[in-house]
């Protein structure tokens, strides 16, 4: 794809225009920053400019080069991501498909100027892995070219990031996410408005929200929470318990949390004037909002942010949500 599909990382293209107009590009790039922003895609559009042979540090996107890397058949671009083994466990990039990168980064580019080989989700390489890749980086053949995408760079050895180039990119404005939602799921300006508050900066969050079960979740929780303000918290504790059987719903219920918490912290601050994702909710969380202070709401804002990312990191699902709870329920008693 040309550069100019990618919205809302013009500092990332620029830079990584400029590098292919003079020639230099690094042996290996590390694409960093929030989930969903366009790294894989950024990635995508790198590998096609460096092998269409029609346009000059961008992609035409219709000759035959651009068309195999778009359809993920050019045997000179290779994409690596996180599997399971076995039903059920963990995604990880294993060794084995390191060793395969290895046997083909060997070789001389088939069809194409360069090799080129996306790792996404790098952060997800097992330690095995992770060391047969460092080697890799160490002597690059000089015809390749290794992406590695990831969100959480910290995760990654620091020797392999100190031997890539970073580019980061940046979270994405609620107007380049509109303009996404819009084109993707075809919405109307004032619906892909809305649900560009509810992204946050990430587009998969949007794509991925089954926004009818989230408006149900939502009757539930302020039901229960209800009865914990008559002196009963077992019962926000128990309804918690529907959502934390595996760390998909978890993930949910907390990712519903947050958009609470911050159209609250909105409210307080920007008062009826603020962008929500509640609206519909609108008089509800002005009461709560003018109830608390600042210091309170984003305390509990910062709380339920920081167990999102605690259940990113495989940390108990029930113990997780409950910690999330434990300051909404005190504050009702």
């Amino acid at each position: 794809m040309p550069f100019a599909e990618i919205v809302g990382q013009a500092r990332a293209v620029e830079i990584l225009q400029r590098e292919l107009r003079t020639g230099r590009v690094p042996q290996a790039y590390l694409f960093h920053g929030p989930e969903s922003v366009g790294k894989k895609r950024t990635a995508l559009a790198v590998a096609m400019a460096l092998q269409c042979r029609a346009a000059e540090a961008d992609a035409c996107g219709a000759c035959p080069e651009c068309r195999n890397v778009a359809a993920g058949h050019h045997p000179d671009v290779r994409f690596y991501s996180p599997q399971a083994k076995t039903r059920g466990a963990a995604e990880k990039i294993y060794i084995e498909q390191i060793r395969t990168l290895q046997q083909d980064i060997a070789l001389r580019p088939m069809a194409g100027r360069m090799k080129i080989f996306v790792v996404d989700d790098a952060d997800r390489l097992v330690e095995q892995a992770a060391n047969a890749f460092l080697k890799t980086l160490e002597e690059p053949p000089d015809s390749s070219l290794l992406i590695l995408v990831t969100a959480f760079p910290d995760r990654l050895l620091a020797t392999i990031r100190s031997r890539c180039r970073t580019v980061r990119f940046q979270p994405l404005s609620p107007e380049s996410v509109a303009a996404i939602v819009a084109r993707e799921k075809g919405a109307g300006a004032e619906e892909a408005a809305r649900l560009a508050r509810f992204a946050h900066g990430s587009v998969a969050r949007v794509l991925a929200v089954d926004y009818e079960a989230m408006t149900q979740q939502r009757a539930e929780f302020l039901e229960e929470r209800q009865r914990c303000a008559g002196g009963d918290p077992a019962a926000l504790f128990a309804f918690s318990d529907s959502f934390t059987r595996n760390s998909v719903q978890a993930a949910a219920f907390l990712e519903f949390l947050v958009t609470w918490e911050r159209d609250l912290m909105a409210l307080k601050l920007q008062g009826p004037d603020a962008a929500l994702v509640h609206g519909d909710c609108a008089a509800a969380l002005t009461r709560e909002a003018e109830s608390r202070g600042v210091a309170d709401l984003l305390g509990r804002l910062e709380l339920v942010e920081q167990s999102l990312r605690r259940l990113q990191r495989n940390v108990n699902a029930r113990l997780v949500v409950e910690a999330a709870l434990m300051p909404i329920i005190g504050e009702l008693n």
